[in-house]
């Protein structure tokens, strides 16, 4: 196999757990929860690939993972806590365009 695997197994069934578990405790949360459990699995798994990445997934990773913990504090500003995760999505489209661009230039 030519791709490169960035993340081993047992921290695939980690990050699994809790994904799992995130979703079961959301029944109990109040529901603006639900984000900030997804970003912790995202600083989670950034944590487990980044060294293992290729250059520019790792430079993503460090731009945009690195702004989690900031978002957290503003969870209670639901306009900033909103601009900051659709600032973070513009940066994984970027991210995947030039992913898509690579591949393209491979085949």
């Amino acid at each position: 196999m030519s791709e490169n695997w960035v993340l081993k197994e047992d921290e695939a069934v980690e990050l699994l757990a809790l994904l799992i578990t995130s979703a079961r405790i959301q029944l109990d949360e109040p529901a603006h929860y639900g984000p900030l459990r997804l970003l912790t699995a995202t600083e989670r798994l950034s944590g487990m690939i980044r060294e293992r990445s290729s250059d520019k997934s790792r430079a993503f990773l460090q731009e945009n993972i690195e702004r989690v913990p900031e978002m957290r504090m503003a969870m209670s500003d639901v306009e900033s806590y909103t601009a900051a995760l659709d600032e973070r999505c513009r940066a994984v489209a970027a991210c995947l365009l030039r992913h898509s661009a690579q591949a393209e230039g491979e085949s």
